[in-house]
Order: structure tokens, then sequence, then C-alpha cells
């Protein structure tokens, strides 16, 4: 979806409050999941608190990934696949929303991440209109609310409560 920036284009950095805010949204809703990926972590491998600090680093797209493998396992012929690919890209969009440089292009979000790098001559981003933020919010609402059911479910079935934030206030 990255594009080199066509030639001419008027760029600014005053981003409107709307694209901040869409950002910021985007951001709080991602960080609820990552809360739950590693909440159920905990419970998945019967975790102490200095391996509860340890599951807390690194990539939560990994953990995720290893959580679903590891259901996948315990249920002969559960597929989780499109489960974790909708994730990854939930991932790979919050990482370029808080990594990347925003500006408005011709008065339309542009984001540049130099992660994109292909030569010295070009500026490589894309466009990050608020259809792209909408798609992100309802695909991350969905997966937050199977985290969080799937959550309840583990916690209920262990006897185990691993946050002290309620899930409705987080």
């Amino acid at each position: 979806m990255h594009v080199p920036m066509p030639e001419g284009t008027r760029l600014s950095p005053d981003l409107p409050e709307w694209l901040r805010l869409e950002i910021a949204d985007a951001v709080v809703l991602f960080g609820r999941m990552e809360q739950e990926i590693i909440e159920i972590s905990w419970i998945l491998t019967d975790a102490d608190l200095t391996q509860k600090l340890k599951l807390t680093k690194g990539s939560t797209t990994e953990k995720f990934i290893a959580a679903l493998e590891s259901v996948e396992r315990a249920e002969a012929g559960l597929k989780l696949d499109a489960l974790k690919e909708g994730f990854k890209g939930l991932a790979e969009e919050r990482n370029l929303m808080v990594h990347g440089a925003w500006n408005m292009a011709d008065a339309k979000p542009w984001v540049v991440w130099h992660k994109f790098l292909e030569d010295d001559d070009s500026i490589i981003g894309e466009y990050f209109e608020q259809w792209r933020f909408e798609r992100f919010m309802v695909k991350g609402q969905h997966i937050l609310g199977m985290l969080r059911q799937f959550h309840d479910m583990l916690e209920a079935q262990t006897g185990k409560k691993t946050s002290a934030v309620p899930r409705g206030c987080a």
C-alpha cells in the first residue's frame, strides 16, 4: 500500500483534530488487546510473578500467535489462521500509526515510516484515511471482545484472576 510521494504534493505538518483522535483511539484499543493477550498467556503458562514480568516483554504479536497455536494443538482440527492473520494485520497498522511520521499530503493523512525505505531519492509512505481507522476499530473491537470472552472463560475454569483492572474499564 506504500507509494512514492507524487511530485508537487503539498505537505503540511498540521494534523486535524479528527486524525489525532483516530490515532489515539486505535492506540488505546490495541493496548487493551495487548493487555488481554499478556494476561491470557499468564493463565496458559501458570506464571508466577517473575514469569509474568518476563511475559510482558517482547512482541505481543508473537505471544498471541504462540497462545493461539497452543490452543490449536490442544483442540484437534481447530484452525485459527484467520484470527492470527487479522491480529498480525492490526499489529502492522498499529506500528505504522505509532512509529510513523504523520503529515497531511494534499489534505489527506500521509504517514511515512522509514522501514519502507527503497532508495535515497524517494519518500515512501501511505495514505491513511478515515476508512482505514474505521476498519481498524471494527476488527480490533471484535478481536478484543473475543479475547475478553476467552480470558473470562480461562479465569472461570482455572479460578485464577489475572487483572486488578475490571474488563469493562480496560
